[in-house]
């Protein structure tokens, strides 16, 4: 089983397909589902590429999900590649692991004579706007659904949200050699940056997901030139927990800005954090699977970054996050994926739909 499942995961690395470009990916895992005479159903995403869909049942209870997008990778820098039981590369673990496992497990059940009332679903789009999850949810509703992601293989049933700012910060340019007659927009920046650093809901901490935050994503201002720099853009992320207000939060992160003059600002975009309870039947079921196969109590845990859970959970679904790896190491150089771990998802994912 590692062996396939190392021999699956690095073809799927080496397929281009960030977000935008998962034409290829999707018809990559269609032939080979195809081959096994599973039939999967492409589903349209508006704006991008499909979603590619497989149902065991007219009206599935539990769906399986993952994304076949990744960020931008450079394979030439940093190309796919195997040392003993890691792989490593952008995108083998976030979240081709995950594409994988369900492949896997697509041929696995179509051998078996039970059909169990299972979907699996390949989305699109995930690390851009989401929106091969909103176009799922729009058409199809699940009860239950776990969603592939690095967990580590601990059972997350909490989820971050965040609300993205885009920003410009203007100053006054004079030349550099008056900088003192001038408003530096860089230095107004920062300035704007450690205001916003002691807003309060930033210090609040959710038992599972961890404390809240905020990240400047981007930071352009200045040209090198004798002049002082007179506009800066930033994108900042800020990290909202379940329970926190949304609505508050931002408008004290508005009044912050509007305190400084010569600030502009946007919404980019806004998902809000959720949050399902310890004894629902998904954590259950997923919990009790994980106790068969391992031996061992499974963790509950809190997702710190957005995934496609989120429009499932909006749309009624209860829905965990699952999944083989280290988040931390993801979208970086680093990245890299445990087949121990990527085996032993895919043994507990198997158990579940079995047992649903």
């Amino acid at each position: 089983m590692k062996e396939r499942l190392k021999e699956i995961i690095l073809n799927l690395a080496q397929i281009i397909s960030e977000s935008g470009q998962e034409a290829l990916i999707q018809e990559f895992i269609a032939d080979w589902l195809r081959k096994r005479g599973i039939q999967p159903v492409f589903q349209s995403v508006p704006g991008c590429g499909p979603n590619l869909l497989v149902f065991f049942s007219d009206s599935p209870k539990l769906l399986l999900a993952t994304h076949v997008d990744t960020v931008p990778v450079r394979l030439g820098k940093y190309p796919p590649r195997a040392e003993g039981e890691e792989l490593y590369g952008v995108g083998v673990c976030d979240a081709k692991a995950g594409v994988a496992i369900l492949m896997l497990l697509a041929e696995e059940l179509s051998r078996e004579n039970e059909e169990p009332s299972l979907g699996l679903a390949f989305l699109v789009d995930e690390e851009n706007e989401g929106r091969g999850s909103a176009e799922l949810v729009r058409e199809y509703f699940f009860p239950e659904a776990v969603v592939l992601e690095p967990t580590r293989l601990t059972v997350a049933i909490a989820e971050a949200g965040s609300v993205e700012y885009e920003v410009e910060v203007y100053g006054r340019a004079v030349h550099g050699s008056l900088a003192h007659q001038g408003e530096n927009a860089i230095e107004r920046a920062m300035d704007l940056i450690s205001t916003l650093k002691r807003l309060p809901f930033l210090y609040e901490e959710h038992p599972l997901v961890g404390p809240s935050w905020f990240n400047v994503e981007k930071f352009v201002g200045g040209d090198g030139e004798l002049r002082v720099p007179d506009r800066v853009e930033l994108e900042l992320e800020f990290r909202l927990l379940p329970g926190q207000d949304l609505n508050q939060i931002m408008a004290e992160i508005e009044e912050r800005f509007r305190s400084f003059s010569g600030v502009r600002y946007r919404v980019k975009d806004i998902s809000e954090a959720y949050s399902l309870e310890r004894g629902a039947n998904i954590v259950s079921c997923l919990c009790e699977a994980y106790r068969r196969v391992t031996g061992k109590e499974a963790r509950l845990s809190g997702m710190p970054s957005w995934t496609d859970a989120a429009h499932l959970a909006a749309a009624g679904t209860e829905a965990v996050v699952f999944g083989p790896g280290d988040l931390a190491l993801c979208h970086t150089p680093e990245e890299r994926i445990s087949l121990s771990e990527v085996e032993t998802a895919f043994r507990v994912l198997l158990e579940l739909a079995r047992s649903g």
